[in-house]
């Protein structure tokens, strides 16, 4: 696509900087006038800075990890309206901070009934209506600390491997875009797969969801795989991975949550790790099929992959965590999918036969 003329701050320093933009398959690719590349904001990243002035659109990034408040002021209406199609746009800037303020008073206010309410209904009661007050921020901080963690117990002394073939995680990545388009979710996602032959995906809170390669292997097509990514989606949508880690980590944790203090702490390890080792209720685990069925339908691929899928997830390595151990099937749930799904047209495949090829072929490259 061509390039045009944008306004670029790069949140460190104040100088502005004329620059050229235009949009690609990856991503927002910002250049220098002389044309050299600076760098490319992932769709998902993009966040709208609301109230600026003037025509088109500004814009920042939301990197993980990362401190700094880049700006992009885009002048052309059609490339503006076309950014705004692919990417998620959530609102930030001076309406996202007083409404983010507005969570932290809430938040804390709710935290300290909670607390007072502890000693009369106990923390498991109470854990469903705190995860829902704490700001998306909060919870990315959390799943941060709780990353090491998560690593550590499926990789052992190296570290859990990440599968980085080029081909399968452009794959992934444009599926992952298309149902987080139609998500809605209040952080923006972080997709893997890794290398492990265990049968299992998993959500933690913050958004992460991890997928192991031996799902993928064991998966019949790439409707299955969908299927369960649009469920883990599910489970980060309504905050279930928060609220069992709450419920679970005691309350120590829960004062970590309150005063933001999570790295160092035995309650994360504690909370990784029944996070693992517990199953979601019946209610969190049929509101997390609903919404990948929804999702399916709307970003691409057939539902009754995710039906499906309950019959063939057994198997793996002796003694291993599957999908069917943290997320128990039944005959009754594969029945509400199928019906939540009929007479609803399936729009697209969830992938192509090259992306499904080059997706089971993620873990040739490892890092």
């Amino acid at each position: 696509m061509p390039s045009v003329r944008a306004t670029f701050y790069d949140g460190i320093v104040s100088r502005r900087r004329d620059v050229e933009v235009s949009l690609h398959p990856q991503g927002l690719a910002i250049f220098s006038v002389e044309g050299m590349l600076l760098t490319t904001w992932p769709y998902p990243e993009i966040r709208r800075i609301e109230g600026a002035r003037g025509p088109g659109l500004a814009v920042t990034r939301m990197e993980p990890g990362s401190t700094a408040e880049p700006r992009l002021e885009i002048a052309d209406a059609g490339v503006a309206a076309d950014l705004a199609a692919r990417a998620p746009l959530t609102l930030t800037g001076a309406a996202g901070t007083r409404k983010e303020r507005r969570s932290v008073v809430i938040w804390a206010v709710a935290a300290v009934v909670s607390l007072l309410a502890l000693a009369y209904w106990g923390l498991p009661a109470i854990a469903g209506r705190i995860a829902p007050l704490v700001p998306a921020g909060v919870e990315a901080r959390l799943g941060a600390a709780m990353d090491p963690q998560i690593r550590a117990e499926f990789g052992g002394p190296a570290g859990m491997k990440t599968c980085t073939a080029p081909a399968g995680v452009a794959a992934l990545a444009e599926l992952v875009a298309r149902y987080e388009k139609h998500a809605d979710l209040h952080l923006p996602l972080r997709v893997v797969v890794v290398d492990n032959p265990m049968v299992n995906a998993f959500a933690l809170p913050g958004g992460y969801i991890y997928i192991m390669r031996g799902l993928i292997q064991k998966a019949r097509g790439p409707d299955e795989v969908a299927g369960v990514l649009g469920h883990e989606i599910g489970h980060v949508k309504f905050r279930h991975g928060l609220q069992s880690a709450i419920q679970s980590g005691g309350l120590g944790f829960l004062l970590g949550t309150v005063f933001g203090d999570f790295a160092g702490g035995t309650a994360i390890l504690l909370a990784s790790r029944a996070l693992l080792s517990s199953a979601f209720s019946r209610d969190s685990e049929r509101q997390a099929d609903a919404f990948g069925v929804d999702l399916m339908l709307k970003g691409g691929g057939n539902p009754e992959g995710l039906a499906g899928f309950f019959g063939t997830a057994g198997g793996g390595p002796p003694g291993a965590l599957n999908w069917l151990t943290s997320h128990p099937a039944s005959a009754e749930r594969e029945a509400a999918i199928r019906r939540l799904a009929q007479n609803r047209p399936v729009l697209s495949p969830a992938l192509t036969p090259e992306q499904w090829q080059a997706l089971r072929a993620i873990c040739q490259t490892t890092g």
